[in-house]
């Protein structure tokens, strides 16, 4: 019920009991769907379940037994299990088309391509659709939070795109997670040590030492 249609997808409209119907329709490049005796309708981009919502109130103004003796329901057809072809770009291994599920999101295709490479960053992944910058996600609230913000679900012909990594910082010593940590050009000392899980009981509290290459 959640899945949000594309153009190229197939809605399955049918109604029983008094009135019978049962027709397949293929949403335009527009977004629309055309239904005999009702017109075209706009479809693009909303749930299942919000179409269903649509279809039931403009079939109604038609079939005046819907809701009491016809029964109403939509479903997806077979176009949507095809794959869906995105491009992904930039710091990637394999640089290229993929096929990918039509309830792939912007978090989700990285694991189609298994991420960026060492050179790519996790914190200005892009999405760009027709052109333009749509979505902009920072992976590191997923990763150490569980938090999906700014998601989308991809559309065909997607691009997604990775770029060169910005400020690397080696976290070594006693903290919770050491490791290499990606900054933001605003972020300080203080957001370094959160990612790096924190001070633990055996850190040393007056003393950091920061060390940089000039």
């Amino acid at each position: 019920p959640n899945y949000l249609v594309n153009p190229g997808d197939e809605i399955i409209v049918m109604l029983w009991g008094d009135t019978e119907l049962n027709n397949n329709f293929i949403i335009s490049r527009d977004g629309y769907i055309f239904i005999p005796n009702v017109g075209q309708v706009f479809v693009n981009g909303l749930t299942v379940k919000k179409i269903e919502d649509k279809l039931r109130k403009l079939l109604k103004k038609v079939y005046s037994t819907l809701g009491s003796s016809t029964f109403f329901d939509i479903s997806l057809g077979a176009q949507v299990l095809r794959p869906l072809r995105i491009i992904a770009l930039g710091e990637i291994g394999q640089p290229g088309a993929y096929n990918v599920s039509h309830s792939t999101t912007l978090f989700s295709s990285l694991f189609y391509f298994s991420g960026p490479t060492l050179n790519g960053s996790l914190r200005d992944i892009s999405l760009i659709r027709n052109g333009k910058k749509i979505k902009n996600i920072d992976y590191y609230n997923y990763l150490l939070k569980g938090v999906r913000e700014n998601d989308a679900q991809l559309q065909r012909d997607d691009v997604v795109f990775i770029p060169r990594k910005g400020k690397s910082v080696t976290v070594l010593g006693e903290v919770g997670r050491p490791g290499i940590y990606e900054l933001k050009q605003n972020e300080r000392l203080k957001d370094l040590l959160e990612f790096s899980g924190g001070l633990i009981t055996t850190t040393y509290l007056k003393r950091v030492k920061i060390e940089r290459i000039l």
